[in-house]
């Protein structure tokens, strides 16, 4: 009956076949896809798998395509695994995609991240705690990892496959340079020390490129070079290290000179000048000057000074300096180009004799605190008590201590020629006068002048590049607005000579040195600084202020003081030049009282 039934169907066959009738056999049939199934996801949405599946029911199988959505399915970066099947059933074809899920995230470590807080980093991570760890999404964090300590100036990098156990711990092994070696080429005289303890830049801490950038600031600031040449940052002798080499060019700091000079106060002058502010190559301070004046004053016409500067006393940054005179001090002259007499042929001039000794020591970011004491034997032209007695009431004699401590914040790029930053100074002193003035004319008789006094003195200074921004090495040039204004507070039994002065190259100038003097003192200044060349520089500037409420007994013949304030105006323009000897500035300013030329050395703040 079977074989009756067999041939039947294949007789069935062949005459479909002769009649053109179409065949489907169940082969073909099972190469069409009948049926897509997702399967293993516990967390994923299996909507989110199947839009990355191309393969459609009814498509035609082919293992191309099946690879295709297996890689695609990766590509969401949720799976550690993924598996395509495909069984045969008798609705058709069946491709199943198995997949394996990363465990969601139950906490975040970051190794090595020492220099920067782990929170901030997770911060920034869009990995987040309590969802599936996704593996594009960790990769786009281990480069924000990266660039968040690249923006801070570290040299960060990820060291091996982040980690995340069945637990869902995460660990992101990273690794940031530590600085192996700090080395000072092209230094001849200075030892390499100098300028490595200045240098925040350390065997063992962590490079940072804007450290070393600041702490190349900070060494050309101790005005013992030249240049310094671009750093060198090489591969440490051990993983995870590198090495920094500091090119430098000396300059010459040593001074040996002679020479004749001319000053409104000193008249022809003489001087002779031994210095050097790197003494030994361990950029300590000497300075010792003698100077002969032809004008003469209170004891005699020679004058001379010395000083040492110890800049690193300790390991705490202590800086030591020690300074001894018998100097000539002049003022009220009138500029370079005019007299010095203020009432007929008399000119007002003090002799100093003594000392001070200054302690400074850094603390927190661009603090310095000091404590200094001074004494000093202060003598007054005796000629002065003529018979005119037109400056006999400021004649006076005596010692003076003081006891004073000051405090700064600094945070000037270049100390030498900033652009940039600011500079604050807070000063009180305590000090003591025992000394004799003179009564009036014929008599002269001497009246002690006895007691304490306090002075306070407030510096503030600003420095606005408007051209250029921030220097990028320290010997740039930049158009810059330097800004100053001083305040200056007294009280108690003040000798004449301790007053504040106003008037001059360094506070008001176009009016004679030291014109107005007192008790009290406001002084601002504004400059527009204009770079020319390398070394060459031209100012524009203006000043304001003034000294005013002196003791009513000191009277400096026709210069007519003031009780209260009252400002005094001044502008002008300047020019400055490098020198071996220094900086040499030249201003010429007019004011109220007509026009005057001055002369100094280094900047005027």
């Amino acid at each position: 009956m079977q074989n009756h039934r067999t041939r039947f169907l294949v007789c069935l066959v062949l005459a479909g076949m002769a009649l053109g009738l179409p065949v489907r056999p169940q082969e073909q049939e099972s190469n069409k896809i009948g049926q897509i199934l997702i399967t293993g996801n516990q967390n994923i949405n299996t909507d989110t798998i199947q839009n990355a599946v191309t393969s459609k029911v009814g498509d035609e199988y082919t293992q191309q395509t099946i690879d295709n959505d297996v890689a695609a399915i990766k590509t969401l970066g949720y799976f550690s695994g993924v598996v395509a099947r495909r069984q045969i059933e008798p609705s058709g074809l069946k491709v199943i995609f198995e997949v394996v899920e990363h465990p969601k995230v139950t906490t975040i470590t970051i190794t090595g991240s020492d220099p920067i807080p782990q929170a901030k980093i997770i911060e920034k991570m869009k990995t987040k705690i309590g969802l599936v760890l996704n593996e594009l999404t960790l990769r786009q964090d281990l480069d924000t990892i990266q660039s968040i300590f690249a923006d801070e100036g570290y040299f960060a990098y990820i060291a091996g496959e982040p980690p995340i156990d069945e637990k869902g711990a995460l660990t992101i092994p990273l690794m940031v340079n530590k600085v192996g070696k700090v080395l000072i080429t092209g230094n001849k005289k200075t030892r390499p020390w100098v300028f490595t303890r200045e240098m925040k830049t350390q065997p063992g801490k962590y490079l940072n490129l804007k450290t070393l950038n600041e702490d190349i600031f900070t060494v050309y600031g101790l005005d013992i070079l030249e240049d310094i040449k671009q750093y060198q940052i090489t591969p440490g002798a051990q993983p995870g290290t590198a090495d920094v080499t500091l090119p430098v060019v000396e300059k010459k700091t040593g001074q040996v000179s002679a020479g004749v000079g001319y000053s409104s106060g000193q008249k022809l002058v003489g001087q002779i000048r031994l210095s050097d502010t790197n003494f030994r190559g361990k950029a300590q301070g000497v300075n010792v000057l003698w100077e002969r004046s032809a004008s003469g004053g209170v004891g005699g016409n020679s004058s001379f000074e010395l000083g040492f500067v110890e800049p690193w006393l300790d390991r705490h940054r202590t800086s030591l300096s020690v300074n001894a005179y018998n100097k000539i001090q002049y003022r009220f002259s009138s500029g370079v180009f005019g007299g010095g007499s203020i009432v007929t042929d008399q000119t007002y001039n003090e002799r100093r004799k003594g000392g001070d000794l200054t302690l400074g020591r850094p603390f927190g970011n661009n603090f310095r605190v000091f404590l200094s004491g001074r004494f000093e034997n202060v003598d007054t032209d005796p000629s002065l008590l003529s018979g005119a007695g037109d400056l006999a009431s400021v004649v006076q004699r005596g010692d003076v201590m003081g006891l004073s401590t000051r405090l700064e914040h600094d945070t000037r790029d270049v100390k030498v020629d900033p652009s940039i930053g600011v500079f604050n100074s807070l000063a009180v002193e305590f000090g003591r006068v025992n000394s004799t003035r003179y009564g009036p004319s014929p008599t002269f008789n001497p009246i002690p002048f006895d007691g304490a006094f306090n002075k306070v003195s407030l510096d503030l200074r600003a420095y606005v590049p408007l051209k250029g921004g921030r220097k990028k090495l320290p010997t740039d040039k930049r158009l810059t607005l330097a800004m100053r204004s001083r305040v200056g507070l007294a009280s108690g039994t003040l000798p004449f000579f301790e007053n504040f002065f106003a008037g001059g190259a360094d506070t008001l100038r176009g009016y004679r040195e030291d014109r107005f003097y007192g008790k009290q003192m406001w002084l601002n200044t504004a400059e527009l600084r204009i770079p020319i060349s390398s070394g060459f520089q031209a100012v524009v500037f203006s000043d304001y202020g003034d000294a005013w409420d002196a003791n009513p007994i000191f009277k400096v013949g026709t210069l007519v003081q003031h009780t209260k304030f009252v400002g005094n105006w001044s502008g002008g323009v300047g020019m400055g030049f490098a020198t071996p000897m220094g900086f040499i500035r030249l201003d010429y300013g007019v004011g109220k009282e007509g026009a005057r030329t001055h002369f100094n050395i280094g900047q005027s703040f």
